[in-house]
């Protein structure tokens, strides 16, 4: 069984009514290859679009550089040298693209550590295509409440 959302994931960009919606561009941050598969497609399947999937620190900095990704949903844990809070950081700061911690951890450490990232919200592994998507949808209402707050330049 598939879960289809009501309707696409897509924005409205900011004063064109008019204009055709854009899909949400999402970053995957997975080290496990079956794992960013599988939620590339739950991704694609509800509207999404997958900018990449990543599977180490440098590679989600490359992307998340180049892509002009939307929001990114981050592994706690990846292999090599950069975790995925301190990469969930890094593309805060230097790219403004916020995150969703995807984690099959529940040490309180782990999770304190993380809320230094501000993420918009964790997603405890397994989860379903529902959760994500509803995770997602609560993550991109609180991105576009942030931007409506920052003050004009």
């Amino acid at each position: 069984m598939q879960f289809m959302p009501d309707s696409p994931a897509t924005t409205e960009p900011a004063g064109t009514e008019s204009s055709p919606a854009t899909p949400v561009r999402v970053l995957v941050v997975e080290d496990e290859a079956l794992v960013g598969a599988y939620i590339a497609d739950v991704l694609s399947e509800t509207g999404f679009q997958v900018i990449g999937i990543a599977s180490t620190g440098r590679e989600a900095l490359t992307i998340a550089r180049d892509s002009g990704a939307d929001i990114a949903l981050v592994d706690i844990t990846l292999a090599g040298p950069l975790d995925g809070i301190e990469v969930a950081c890094f593309i805060r700061q230097l790219y403004g693209i916020g995150t969703i911690f995807l984690s099959g951890a529940s040490d309180p450490e782990v999770v304190a550590r993380a809320d230094q990232a501000q993420p918009y919200g964790f997603l405890r592994k397994p989860f379903r295509p529902g959760q994500m998507y509803n995770m997602l949808t609560k993550a991109l209402a609180r991105r576009a409440e942030q931007q409506e707050q920052r003050p004009a330049t």
